[in-house]
Parts: structure tokens; sequence; C-alpha cells
């Protein structure tokens, strides 16, 4: 895909075949990952449980914002490149070509999972949206729902049996500069996903 092109992702799976309570007991923290790619399913489904439009006529999504302005927004960094996931589409947008990982782990203090993952979950927030109407509460809220679409990226992983980990660890600006986000947009999570390293 050239920067700009779109791609539509494979409709999201609502039924699932992992209890909700099996994935929270499983859920771990992978630091180690093999070198194999995800499949369209498995992207579509892990953006959909982030971002994704959960009722088409009030155009609310899989995770709870404050006043339903969502100033959260999601990138998918990968060997091909950085896309942005579009939820009224459910599609993800080329935003850079090329494989950014391992710059983003020089951002990320050097760790070595932001590369090796098969994808990095960048997720982003825009407080400027919620500000409006919330004043200096504006951040908090947007933190809220960081962690709230957080949470479900990290549940919905380990039902499809893939693994993945929570990064803070990085430098907000650089990684911003480095994925070449809008201006109002901050890095606040990264979350490396893909298959767990055998032995």
């Amino acid at each position: 895909m050239r920067v700009g092109d779109t791609r539509p992702l494979p409709p999201p799976d609502r039924k699932g075949r992992v209890p909700l309570e099996t994935a929270i007991a499983r859920r771990r923290s992978v630091r180690e990952f093999a070198d194999r790619p995800l499949s369209p399913e498995q992207i579509g489904q892990i953006c959909w449980s982030a971002q994704g439009i959960t009722d088409a006529k009030e155009g609310l999504r899989a995770a709870p914002s404050a006043g339903a302005l969502y100033p959260v927004e999601l990138y998918l960094v990968t060997k091909e490149g950085v896309d942005h996931y579009e939820p009224a589409g459910h599609r993800l947008r080329r935003h850079r070509s090329g494989d950014l990982r391992p710059p983003l782990r020089g951002a990320a203090l050097d760790q070595e999972m932001i590369e090796e993952a098969s994808a990095c979950v960048a997720i982003a927030m825009v407080a400027s949206r919620v500000s409006r109407r919330y004043g200096d509460r504006a951040e908090t809220y947007c933190l809220f729902e960081v962690g709230h679409v957080a949470q479900n990226v990290l549940l919905q992983v380990e039902a499809l049996g893939l693994a993945a980990v929570a990064v803070g660890a990085f430098d907000d600006r650089r990684a911003g500069r480095l994925l070449k986000l809008p201006r109002g947009q901050r890095v606040v999570y990264l979350i490396p996903v893909g298959f767990r390293r055998a032995g």
C-alpha cells in the first residue's frame, strides 16, 4: 500500500470462543515474539476491540469515552509501515511506509520486543477534543480512555491466542515525531503484539 491508500478489514467476530473470565485469568505480559505476521482477521479483531463501532446507529465504540468525544487514535506499526485505524469504515489507512519498528525501539529505551513483535499498537490521544467540554479534566479523561482501550486490546489478544505486553517506558515526543502524527496527537501507550516465541 502507498501512503494514503486504504484497505478494509474483515468483519469482527462478535461472539468469540474464549470466555471473558478465561481471557482475564490467562492474560500475561509476553516480551519474546516469533517472527510471524498477523493475519488480516487478527488485525481487524484487535483494532475493532480497541476503537471499533459497536452501535452503528449511535456511533458508539468498543471502549467508553467521556461525552462520546473519542479522543483516542489508533496506529498499527508493522514491517510494511504505519497504518491508522478508521473506525467508521473498519479499515486501515497507510500513514507511513517502511519498517519503523527499529527506530521506534530506539524511542522506547531500546526494548527489543518493540522490533520483534509482529505489530506494535500505538495509542495516541487528542486532548483538545475533550477540553472544549471538560476543560481542566480533559487530559485525565483522555488517559482513562487510553486505559480502557489498552485493556480491551490486551484481553482481545489473549482471546485470539496471541501475546502482548503494555509498554509505557518511551519518549512520547520522539515516538510522535517518528510516526509523524498530526499536530495535537500524543502517543501515550505502545503495545507490541504477536505470536509467542517457542521454547
